[in-house]
């Protein structure tokens, strides 16, 4: 056992410490801010020998979470012994953020933001790696101009801040720039952490079809390195899941899901998407099932809200004012910590409750990160509020790269069906159907109807058609 915890302690330090270069930024932005535990973190590793792999990826997994908290009380104890070594707050600060990855414990951030700015403090030159940790754990926190400033005299021929730059400015809704930084890389620097970023590019910009090729390879790759950490390859499954999800894809999705818990059981965004997942197809049970195990873990926003409607869909009316109200307390501590989660404008919307409430959480959502999907939270929001020219304004941003998201597109069919423009409503709601069927428990069949009626009438539909949307 001792061996064991050796073995995995050297092997850690080897992944932050000797080879910097070869350290691989990984964009964890996760579509609509989910949890935001998880949105925009940044995972650096680093995987120098190839081994070959069973075919079944779960076959053989490198448990290194098993050994977390150890490793971090033997750095914690190097660093108490040597408080001016750059190097230990530099493993200490990787380890901390590798914990919060896979615990969600958001204190994990706070530390590894400490270790980190001590390092940088001991050591500001030639530091990239700490500098890279750093802005790290303030994307984690939704720090995104900081972060940027981080890095801003890092070197632009790091292919690893590359990407990392490259998340941030996707956070800020700068498209543009985060493609000229991903156009910066030459072919050759490419790998499989950049090109997770480069998928998710990808995604947002209306061309989902080569951000699946493009991630599913990515995912193949990481499987293939033993020393892949087991929540770093199990993220990589998720994803492939989520854009399966998207392109309505339910077989794979459920089955890349799924697969993430084989490699790292307590993948917290697997739970979520899972719960989504069964929630489009009316599997009341498998929702309330598989939320209440991710409950367990982190009482997330979107995951109590998916717990809330199996509950109601049951017939378990109490229940589901239970969880309500727990979902109420989430929020509070939200406010707390001054997270303005865009997930729980996005669950005050959709059951029509603290309206103004989600709209202006909506709203410092867009002053703080103006990517597509903090505009489209914005759109819907103002248009549960009625404010129909802002819904409108923020609806055109949301849609204008032909971001390919059934549900997004849906928001934007449904304001300008308001609106009485026809012809946009029946491209928006066509282009939602089309994508993906089964988009949202709710959605997918009103788009359908409100579709039917706007093809088959002369005259534009009555806006009360919609009110059971907003």
């Amino acid at each position: 056992m001792h061996l064991r915890i050796l073995w995995v302690l050297v092997l850690t330090s080897l992944l932050v410490l000797l080879r910097p270069s070869d350290t691989q930024a990984l964009s964890l932005a996760y579509t609509n801010g989910k949890l935001d535990t998880y949105s925009s973190t940044v995972q650096l590793l680093t995987v120098n020998s190839r081994q070959i792999l069973p075919e079944k990826p779960s076959d053989l997994v490198f448990p290194d979470y098993l050994q977390r908290s150890h490793i971090i009380s033997v750095y914690e104890e190097k660093v108490a012994q040597s408080p001016d070594s750059s190097i230990f707050l530099r493993l200490l600060a990787d380890q901390y953020l590798r914990r919060f990855r896979e615990l969600a414990d958001t204190d994990d951030v706070l530390r590894a933001e400490q270790a980190a700015r001590r390092s940088l403090a001991l050591q500001p030159r030639h530091n990239e790696v700490s500098s890279m940790l750093l802005a790290s754990a303030l994307l984690s926190q939704h720090q995104f101009r900081s972060a940027l400033e981080v890095l801003n005299n890092s070197p632009v021929d790091n292919p690893n801040i590359v990407s990392l730059l490259a998340s941030i400015q996707m956070e800020l809704g700068d498209y543009e720039t985060t493609h000229q930084l991903l156009q910066s890389l030459a072919e050759g620097e490419s790998n499989s952490g950049h090109n997770a970023v480069v998928a998710r590019y990808l995604e947002l910009t209306g061309n989902l079809a080569s951000a699946r090729q493009l991630l599913d390879e990515a995912m193949q790759e990481m499987d293939s390195f033993y020393t892949t950490s087991a929540e770093t390859r199990a993220w990589f499954h998720v994803r492939t899941g989520d854009l399966a999800f998207a392109a309505g894809d339910f077989a794979l999705s459920e089955q890349r899901y799924q697969e993430s818990f084989d490699l790292f059981p307590r993948h917290i965004a697997a739970f979520t998407g899972l719960a989504r997942l069964y929630a489009a197809q009316h599997r009341w049970q498998d929702v309330l099932n598989i939320a209440n195990q991710g409950i367990e873990l982190m009482p997330l926003v979107e995951t109590l809200g998916y717990k809330a409607d199996a509950q109601l869909a049951l017939g378990d009316q109490k229940g589901a004012a239970e969880t309500e109200d727990l979902i109420g307390l989430v929020a509070y501590l939200s406010k707390v910590k001054g997270i303005y989660d865009r997930v729980l404008a996005i669950y005050y919307t959709e059951h029509g409750i603290h309206l103004p409430e989600a709209l202006q959480i909506a709203r410092n959502e867009v002053a703080v990160r103006d990517d597509v999907y903090a505009e489209d939270t914005l759109a819907w929001a103002a248009a549960a509020n009625g404010q129909w020219e802002e819904a409108q304004k923020a609806a055109q941003r949301a849609t204008r790269f032909g971001t390919e998201d059934a549900l997004l597109q849906f928001h934007a069919g449904m304001i300008a069906f308001h609106l009485g423009k026809r012809e946009e409503a029946i491209k928006r709601l066509t282009q939602a159907i089309s994508l993906n069927p089964q988009f949202h428990h709710k959605y997918a069949d009103e788009a359908r109807q409100v579709l039917a009626n706007l093809v088959s009438s002369v005259s534009f539909p009555t806006a009360n058609a919609i009110g059971s949307s907003l």
